[in-house]
């Protein structure tokens, strides 16, 4: 008999809660039988939890897979349930999956169970088809978000059907942690110290702990987690479906896993990571030493070898403009016991802790100041999308729209500012910062733990060979974790940055302010 292949589609997570996978099989293999054909059962793709509607074909994983082993096998045939297996954009499958694979496979033979004949992209019959599908997907997806809409703005409020993360179970509606649940804060342990979503996700799998699939972790599933908020307790919920975009954010919606100050170090670190570079570098003091005399930051260079089997270090703090090297060895055990000192002394002291909470302060009027010039700004930006509208001039009108949204979302970010500012006081406060360094400090320290340590303390370090090295540390605990000139800055309100649809020819240099 001759061989064919058959794609199974399924969804969502809602039906499988069905039979639709087992359903589809079995048409596909009787009509296979009809026709003559074989489908063995590692020949029946099965694409589980995607949508044709949300996703375009060349984003379906296990299409493409089909589309290549089509390719290798020169199989031409393959068999769906029906059109809308294929595709609910109306569009997507023709230009991915058929055409790419006619030009390979001429020949090809693509069968749906409900029609005699194969696929044709240009028959009208099957045009419609894919545009029926299509639009019955618009309609289930408008009446979804009207729904979801309803659902999260209504006075009881519960959570909204969908998956239940990993660490909790859900009880009439509400998100109850499960066994799971010190999987989620030991990760978010781990990666508040700096280890990398790689290494714990190898922790995981050394342990043997079960991931949220079941097979092994990955670093993917890690960053999933790390990004969640649900964690804190917090629901919050994208709609971008709509013609307006909404969001809803509902604090202490249901029992957290972690503390927010936990989730908030971890963001933290990725930031200084961002800015100083890798954390789990044997360069400890990596883009914070800088050279006394010419004022350069020194390089790194890496000469480690193998000979015979043997490892030989060669790693050098350099200085390419007055032409020496550092060995990392000696120069990280003159500056580390210094470093640490300095730490054990100061998280206890008073003045470290008075300097702290007055730059808070200071952070917190920054903020505050902020969104009082944004507020003034809506305000302007409303006043002349008024006079735009009477006097007809729907351009100017949209431009003042437009920036009446953007200056929303930065008062919403600045809110989350402050909200970590005040987080940060509460921890302040209860010596949380002070117990977990004084903690650290008396174990074993692993690389991203010494570099974490350097970060949040030292601001520079100035050497060169023939001078000691000059340690500057930073005045208090936040002013790395939190520097005050990566507030975002709030301009003056412009005609900047308007949507594509609005023309900006005669209006860009209109002030509307």
């Amino acid at each position: 008999m001759t061989l064919a292949f058959g794609y199974v589609r399924r969804s969502s997570y809602k039906q499988q809660e069905n039979n639709s996978v087992e359903i589809q099989k079995a048409h596909i293999l009787e009509y296979a039988r009809r026709k003559g054909l074989s489908v063995p059962d590692e020949f029946i793709i099965i694409e589980d939890v995607t949508s044709a509607y949300n996703k375009r074909a060349n984003q379906r994983k296990e299409l493409m897979r089909l589309k290549e082993m089509m390719i290798e096998t020169k199989i031409p045939t393959v068999i769906f349930y029906e059109e809308s297996r294929m595709d609910r954009t109306a569009y997507t499958f023709v230009l991915d999956f058929y055409r790419p694979l006619k030009e390979v496979i001429p020949d090809i033979l693509v069968y749906t169970t409900n029609s005699e004949n194969p696929f044709n992209p240009d028959n009208e019959q099957n045009k419609i088809a894919l545009l029926l599908y299509r639009q019955e997907s618009e309609i289930k997806s408008s009446r979804a978000v009207g729904n979801l809409i309803a659902h999260l703005e209504a006075e009881e409020k519960t959570r909204p059907g969908s998956k239940v993360p990993f660490g909790y179970k859900q009880v009439n509606k509400t998100l109850i942690p499960n066994e799971d649940s010190e999987i989620v804060t030991f990760i978010y342990y781990l990666h508040s110290w700096g280890v990398s979503m790689g290494k714990i996700a190898t922790i995981l799998n050394d342990s043997e702990v079960p991931s949220p699939s079941g097979k092994a972790w990955r670093s993917s599933t890690i960053e999933n987690i790390l990004k969640n908020p649900v964690y804190t307790g917090t629901l919050i919920w994208d709609i971008q479906k709509s013609k307006t975009e909404r969001k809803y954010e509902f604090q202490d919606f249901h029992e957290p896993l972690i503390d927010c100050l936990l989730k908030q170090i971890s963001d933290i670190n990725i930031q200084l990571q961002s800015n100083y570079g890798r954390l789990d570098t044997p360069f400890l003091f990596l883009n914070k030493l800088k050279c006394a005399d010419c004022g350069d930051k020194l390089a790194t260079q890496n000469g480690s070898t193998k000979r015979n089997g043997i490892a030989y270090q060669y790693q050098y703090y350099v200085c390419r403009t007055c032409n020496y090297k550092l060995a990392i060895d000696e120069l990280h055990e003159k500056l580390l016991p210094q470093t640490f000192k300095h730490v054990q002394s100061s998280i206890t002291a008073q003045t470290m802790k008075t300097t702290s909470e007055a730059y808070l302060t200071q952070f917190q009027q920054t903020i505050k100041k902020n969104i009082a010039n944004l507020k003034n700004s809506i305000d302007k930006a409303h006043s002349k999308g008024c006079i735009a509208k009477e006097q007809g001039d729907k351009e100017l009108e949209e431009a003042a729209a437009f920036l009446q949204l953007k200056y929303k979302t930065s008062i919403d970010n600045l809110v989350s500012y402050s909200k970590s500012v005040d987080e940060l006081k509460g921890a302040l406060d209860s010596d949380f910062f002070s117990h977990r360094f004084n903690q650290l400090l008396d174990a074993s320290l692993a690389i991203t733990e010494k570099r974490l340590i350097i970060l949040y303390f030292v601001d520079e370090i100035l050497i060169s060979p023939e001078k000691p090295p000059k340690l500057i540390f930073c005045e208090n605990f936040f002013e790395q974790l939190l520097p005050l000139d990566k507030l975002p800055k709030q301009r003056g309100l412009q005609m900047d940055k308007l949507p594509n649809h609005i023309q900006t020819t005669g209006i860009q240099n209109t002030d509307i302010s």
